[in-house]
């Protein structure tokens, strides 16, 4: 395992795993849940930044917090699409991972007056935080959360309630029709940023979609925070099983400014499998 150590230029990081026990688990939608630990370096994070979590005897995988309370309380919430996320979907309270990190760059919500926050199914996670984030700096956001299906629209009612707070609101968009407004959530945030002026859009979710709300924000001269998703091996910048173009998203990103992914010939092209070969997206 790798020890604890200061990379140049970054806070100190514990790079060990730190054996942590799940206290609560969190069903979120029909394919979604969340586990919750205490661990204080988790808890006092940044929005968008993530964890290696290192299932015991299975693998060890990337995480966004979705939940960091400032004290000890954080969270990763999971889908299941592999050997991995599988074993971490069945775990129960009392059970044990290890968490290291946390790793990247999060989003910056430096001179932002009004928002818009565009979430894509489960790539939504890293957006759970920076909702929580606004809501207690007192910042007005509009959200868009899109899904296929009502039953997979995350971190709703989370969302409504920040929004509330702080004069905004929230437009869920479902492919079919089951709730909300039917259609993408690029084509809402077309729709919104006619009707209101935002300081910048954050997003994360499918790469199509990430490059629509680019080309929008470049269209209109609106900021766009993006968090990407690729495989990510080690967490700080070693092996370039993440490398994107010549970036590494673990540690330059996950967090890309809308300028950054404009210029990158491989976003929304192709990505590397795990075996780092580049593969068609």
């Amino acid at each position: 395992m790798l020890r604890n150590l200061q990379l140049s230029g970054e806070k100190k990081i514990t790079h060990t795993p730190r054996i942590v026990n799940i206290t609560q688990e969190s069903i979120e939608t029909v394919s979604i849940k969340s586990l919750y630990f205490d661990d204080e370096l988790s808890a006092k994070s940044q929005p968008g930044q993530y964890l290696m979590v290192w299932i015991p005897g299975i693998d060890e995988i990337p995480m966004s917090i979705s939940f960091m309370s400032g004290e000890t309380q954080s969270a990763v919430t999971v889908r299941n699409v592999g050997q991995a996320t599988n074993e971490l979907c069945s775990m129960k309270k009392n059970q044990q991972i290890g968490v290291r990190g946390p790793y990247g760059k999060g989003f910056n919500i430096d001179n932002i007056k009004n928002a818009l926050i565009v979430a894509g199914g489960s790539g939504g996670v890293p957006l759970g935080p920076l909702s929580d984030l606004l809501k207690k700096e007192k910042i007005k956001f509009t959200c868009i959360i899109g899904a296929p299906v009502a039953g997979e629209l995350l971190f709703l009612e989370r969302h409504q309630l920040n929004a509330n707070a702080v004069g905004g609101k929230v437009s869920p968009m479902t492919d079919d029709g089951s709730y909300g407004t039917t259609g993408l959530a690029s084509e809402m945030a077309e729709t919104e940023i006619k009707k209101e002026e935002y300081d910048v859009i954050y997003t994360c979710g499918p790469e199509p979609m990430i490059q629509k709300i680019v080309d929008l924000g470049l269209e209109n001269s609106i900021r766009v925070q993006a968090s990407l998703e690729r495989i990510i091996k080690c967490g700080i910048g070693i092996c370039g099983s993440c490398v994107l173009d010549s970036l590494r998203v673990c540690k330059d990103g996950p967090v890309f400014d809308g300028e950054t992914i404009k210029g990158l010939k491989e976003f929304n092209v192709t990505k590397r499998d795990a075996s780092g070969k580049s593969v068609p997206i």
